[in-house]
């Protein structure tokens, strides 16, 4: 029978601190708005651009804002740390699509279980219409984050040692989120949406998605400083480095 491991053996976990917060918020940050920009990616919203009408899904948003976070882990903690969160949100999405399928299919295959007796028609179709799409744009998220996220750290990490010593915090970030929001875009609207609408929409929806994620990259670029500068003991409104 082997020996229990000594609290000497254990992994150490961070000091509560500001870093610890800023690590724990970051990694809650990225998890909801990952899972968030699944389901609000099903509702899609037009706006206008400069007199060019353009459709963007709702869960744009929520999507840049897991950049935001994987950038601040990046800078702090490092490549190792900023891909284990990535491939911890992919797994994340995985459990969520089992369970919107679950969601969706538990009557046709748990004998015992059926529908309430408030629960209408109409609630069903509104349920399956928001789920069912929910798991199509889960399926498309899945494939477009694991590969721009992992891009996004790629570039970011790469810029980051090319630049070492350089004030260009601001540099990275937004090269390696516009980048990587890019080739998410082109991946998750195709598949979310391809056979779905015209050729046309699909055409605006990935042009609409890119014009937007570039114009709000740069919004993000002040709280990675400050997310940055609190969880280092920096002065909050330090933008070296």
């Amino acid at each position: 029978m082997s020996e229990r491991p000594s609290n000497a053996d254990l992994p150490v976990l961070p000091e509560p601190g500001r870093a610890a917060f800023v690590f724990i918020f970051c990694v809650s940050l990225f998890i909801a708005c990952l899972i968030s920009a699944a389901v609000l990616a099903v509702k899609p919203i037009a706006f206008n651009l400069f007199g060019f009408g353009l459709l963007v899904p709702v869960g744009t948003f929520a999507f840049a804002l897991t950049f935001t976070a994987t950038d601040v882990i990046s800078e702090v903690w490092g490549r190792k740390m900023a891909t284990h969160v990535v491939i911890s949100g992919l797994i994340i999405r995985l459990v969520v699509f089992g369970l919107f399928a679950m969601g969706l299919t538990i009557e046709t295959w748990v004998p015992w279980v059926g529908p309430a007796d408030y629960w209408t028609a109409e609630n069903e179709a509104a349920f399956e219409f928001v789920l069912a799409s929910s798991n199509r744009t889960n399926i498309a998220g899945m494939a477009a984050f694991g590969l721009s996220a992992l891009t996004d750290v790629f570039i970011y990490h790469y810029l980051r040692e090319r630049d070492r010593g350089k004030n260009r915090l601001w540099w990275r970030n937004n090269v390696s989120t516009i980048i990587a929001q890019i080739v998410n875009s082109v991946i998750f609207i195709t598949v979310a949406f391809g056979g779905v609408v015209s050729l046309a929409a699909l055409f605006s929806l990935i042009l609409g998605q890119v014009a937007f994620k570039i114009l709000t990259a740069g919004l993000d670029t002040p709280l990675v400083y400050i997310l940055r500068n609190f969880a280092t003991g920096r002065k909050l409104l330090d933008f070296r480095g």
